[in-house]
């Protein structure tokens, strides 16, 4: 059984079971000489160094294009994302309507998104304004529901008002901290 089997690392000297040396079919025992382990620091340690190294940067960065375009890109089309945003604005046109009411009405500030605490017509202006890092932050903790057109939070307590979803994200803010 390979398991029970040891050899030792010919860098660090010890002896370990083979499962700690990578697999190499040219040497005797199928396993490389030097762990896991060294042989991952020896990696770090070499990339560190070449890092430094303009040239070698530049061809690395030309072999992951290539790579990239060979391979063919996981980026959706056109065509496939104007569908999803259709399907979404479909699902949930209250909110397809607030966001063009605020567009008309409100400027963006670069670096920002504007937050729709509610998408009853009444609200579509009272918005708040967040980065876009803090925005999308919060919206991993509040839960849309399309009934009340407000969300709820993890507790699936209703935010119905401003004051409500404030204190919630305040909430969240002093957590992360």
């Amino acid at each position: 059984m390979e398991e029970d089997k040891e050899k030792k690392c010919f860098k660090c000297e010890k002896s370990l079971p083979l499962s700690e040396f990578y697999r190499h079919h040219q040497m005797s025992d199928g396993h490389l000489n030097k762990c896991k382990k060294c042989t991952r620091d020896d990696v770090a340690k070499r990339e560190k160094e070449l890092r430094n190294d303009h040239e070698w940067l530049e061809k690395e960065r030309e072999r992951g294009r290539e790579k990239y375009h060979r391979l063919g890109s996981k980026k959706p089309s056109r065509e496939s994302k104007r569908e999803t945003i259709r399907k979404y604005n479909q699902k949930y046109p209250e909110k397809f309507m607030a966001s063009k009411y605020t567009e008309i009405f409100l400027t963006k500030v670069p670096g920002f998104n504007l937050h729709h605490w509610s998408y009853n017509q009444e609200d579509w202006l009272d918005i708040i304004e967040f980065t876009i890092k803090d925005h999308n932050f919060y919206h991993r903790f509040l839960f849309y529901d399309q009934e009340s057109m407000m969300f709820k939070n993890s507790d699936g307590e209703l935010l119905n008002t401003k004051q409500k979803h404030l204190d919630y994200l305040t909430k969240l803010n002093q957590n992360n901290n």
